[in-house]
């Protein structure tokens, strides 16, 4: 058996569990807030339609950043560089599957990184995406909810096994459709998923903040991410009748035909399964786009009240003037902007976010910057606030001059990417945002080669309608590009992570059996040739599963309580793993 050790991963872990380092000054504690899919459709960022108190509460007392953007516009790969400070090429990870500790095992997050300096870090909801997270980033294993009431109505089971069994064997929703894309449950907060997460982040942060070491506390909401379920009393805020709806939209002219995505995340809910593409003739109804902006803005309602219980807990506690608190979001969604529902763009309304940053020694409280912020700017601006080292080996750069002076400069340009497939081939187009333009360069993806470029006006066209690369002057085209250069050189890019199966060429197979000596969880994960996860195995203490795989293959071995990370590889007919305390 040939086990693939990460001694830099388990040399760290062993410091995090000790620090190295005691400060006796106090350090401030983080709060870290996030929130799935959050547009800046608040009431502070300007949308009269928004009913976000809470939220407006906490951006009276921070910086506001207007002109934040996210690295990836889709969930997996932007919480990826956000939480390890790489831009996704040097990380390795642009799409939903890949995990990035398969990409870079020995790469170091955030809250490992203040682990180091003696902070207790604790996890809640979603921070990573959701099939992968990380539990070697937490002092502690992530807390299980409790059982939560249904929250479609009765039938619903029946009317989607109906519609299942009317697809065709071959449609890719077989056997993987999910439920209806919104639902106005009368339950309390607390019975759907972020209210009840938002109790036991609430129980930590009592708990935490009585210790003497500072804490970094994480509560990750997924809503307004789909499915769009709210209490119903936030629905009822809401006059539908007063939302803006969006059907005589068009896709950006003069864009390349991979520049936009083809709306199928909520194809995969059973009521949505027709909606049109952005490129069809047909469009979404008027009264079905209603319904679906009412449903996003009820969730963010729903989210906002979460946020505020949160935030009136960390002040009852007296935590609150000791406590950096950042609110992010992972990417935007379109609600009908160029006839898209989604995300999964280079465009400005995927690759926006709101922003928000507050904490001891904050010079501009209040005040709202138009500055450019990239989210991986996040990993360097919370060490800086908390007093301790930034790592060199960040990508991003501390927003500290920022949070003193709303007008500094902390970037030329801002850049986004977003991988494609079209017709048989990969595409990577890259984004760079200045003040005044947003210029996209599609490239091959295993080449770098150059395929079609877009360039956006935000001067005359905020809504980036209309490319006018063709018919702008090429010294601008010239400029942006060089800057995008700087930072995004033109190379071959490889989508398998470093970890990933090698099955033999003669298709050999064997069993590997994993015998759980210590006395917590352990997930065994099989990782593809692809370098994607399989369905984990959960061993409990004492337990031992055997797996029949072929030569070659690789398996991911974690601790719930975080304490392990190994990499196993079969190499004979039949191997056995011990897994035993570190």
């Amino acid at each position: 058996m040939k086990r693939l050790h990460v001694s830099a991963i388990l040399s760290f872990m062993i410091a995090a569990s000790f620090p190295i380092e005691c400060w006796s000054e106090q350090r401030p504690n983080v709060l870290f807030i996030a929130v799935d899919d959050l547009r800046p459709s608040i009431g502070c960022y300007g949308d009269p339609h928004a009913i976000t108190p809470n939220i407006d509460r906490l951006a009276s007392r921070s910086v506001q950043f207007n002109r934040a953007y996210c690295q990836v516009a889709v969930c997996n790969p932007s919480r990826a560089s956000l939480m390890t400070g790489l831009r996704p090429d040097n990380l390795g990870v642009w799409t939903l599957p890949i995990h990035f500790r398969e990409a870079m095992p020995e790469a170091v997050t955030i809250p490992q990184w203040f682990r180091r300096y003696g902070y207790t870090a604790v996890s809640h909801g979603k921070i990573y995406h959701n099939p992968t997270p990380d539990p070697q980033s937490w002092s502690e294993p992530i807390r299980e909810l409790p059982r939560l009431p249904a929250f479609y109505p009765d039938g619903t089971r029946e009317q989607m096994k109906k519609v299942d069994n009317e697809l065709p064997d071959r449609d890719w929703r077989k056997n993987n459709l999910r439920g209806p894309s919104t639902a106005a449950p009368e339950l309390a907060d607390d019975q759907l998923l972020d209210g009840a997460r938002t109790n036991l982040a609430i129980e930590d942060l009592r708990r935490l903040g009585k210790s003497d070491a500072p804490f970094f506390l994480a509560m990750g909401y997924i809503r307004p991410h789909l499915a769009w379920v709210a209490p119903k009393k936030y629905w009822d805020m809401h006059d539908p009748s007063k939302l803006p709806v969006r059907t005589d939209e068009q896709i950006p002219k003069n864009s390349p035909p991979y520049a936009m995505h083809n709306n199928s995340e909520m194809t995969h809910y059973v009521d949505r399964m027709n909606l049109p593409k952005p490129w069809d003739d047909d469009t979404v109804p008027t009264e079905d786009a209603r319904h679906l902006m009412h449903a996003y803005y009820a969730c963010v309602s729903y989210i906002d009240a979460q946020i505020g219980r949160l935030l009136s807990a960390l002040k009852e506690e007296g935590s609150a003037d000791n406590t950096i608190v950042v609110l992010w979001s992972d990417h935007g969604w379109k609600l009908g902007e160029h006839r898209g529902w989604g995300k999964m763009t280079n465009y400005e309304i995927d690759a926006r976010v709101p922003l928000l940053i507050t904490g001891p020694g904050v010079k501009c409280l209040g005040q709202q910057t138009d500055q450019l912020a990239e989210l991986l700017d996040l990993f360097p601006t919370l060490c800086e606030m908390a007093g301790i080292d930034v790592p060199d080996f960040v990508d991003g750069s501390s927003l500290v001059p920022i949070l003193n002076d709303v007008d500094a400069k902390v970037h030329d340009g801002a850049v986004n990417q977003y991988y494609r497939r079209h017709e048989g081939r990969q595409y990577m187009g890259y984004s760079i945002r200045t003040s005044d333009y947003r210029l996209v360069e599609w490239r091959d993806f295993s080449s770098g080669e150059v395929t079609a470029k877009e360039l956006y006006d935000h001067r005359n066209d905020d809504s980036e309608n209309e490319s006018i690369v063709d018919s702008t002057e090429p010294k601008v085209i010239d400029e942006l590009t060089s800057l995008l250069l700087e930072t995004h050189p033109r190379k071959s890019l490889v989508m398998t992570p470093t970890i990933h199966s090698k099955p033999q060429s003669d298709g050999a197979s064997g069993t590997i059996s994993f015998e759980n000596h210590t006395e917590g969880l352990v997930k065994v994960h099989p990782i593809a040739s692809a370098g994607r996860r399989g369905r984990s195995r959960r061993l409990q203490a004492g337990d031992k599963r055997t797996i029949r795989a072929k030569i070659g293959s690789v398996f991911v071995v974690e601790s719930h309580d975080g304490t392990i990370h190994q990499i196993h590889s079969l190499s004979g007919p039949t191997e056995t793993v011990s897994i035993q305390p570190e």
